[in-house]
């Protein structure tokens, strides 16, 4: 016996901090990955990993070569999920961006989710977003509204 869910293309996407541990929103995502790959049909579904770190100009190059590279693969896909795991500024609700000598580095969710999100353009609209981030992202006020702005884009 066979299953079959989605007749659309989807694909998942999980944008990562770099250096992020395994443990952190990384085994949520494999599960719900391992889960759904059974249940489409060959070449109608895809998964990748896109660790970001937005904290120079080198390693934010990188990311932006890489996230664009994605965006051309998977611009044929009609369902795309972005999953997004990172740490939060548990004071502020500034989410992590990257590192700077080695050291992390937060920035207010809209500008940040607006860096993370542009080179991934060709697939973001219409894309689901599930956030894997600490609570002050919800609960500080700013930074939730920063949240709905990019949704609402």
């Amino acid at each position: 016996m066979t299953s079959q869910v989605a007749p659309h293309p989807t694909a998942l996407v999980h944008l990562h901090l770099e250096g992020l541990a395994q443990d952190i929103g990384h085994s949520q995502v494999a599960m719900l990955h391992s889960f759904l790959q059974a249940y489409f049909p060959q070449g109608d579904y895809n998964f990748s990993q896109l660790p970001f770190n937005l904290g120079t100009p080198e390693s934010m190059d990188a990311y932006d070569k890489a996230a664009s590279d994605l965006a051309n693969t998977l611009s044929a896909y009609s369902k795309v999920v972005l999953f997004l795991t990172t740490h939060s500024d548990e004071d502020r609700g500034d989410l992590f961006t990257g590192y700077i000598n080695k050291k992390p580095v937060a920035s207010e969710v809209f500008p940040f989710l607006q860096l993370l999100l542009k080179p991934l353009s060709k697939i973001v609209n219409g894309a689901d977003i599930i956030f894997y981030v600490c609570g002050s992202v919800v609960t500080n006020p700013q930074s939730f509204n920063g949240v709905k702005e990019v949704a609402q884009q």
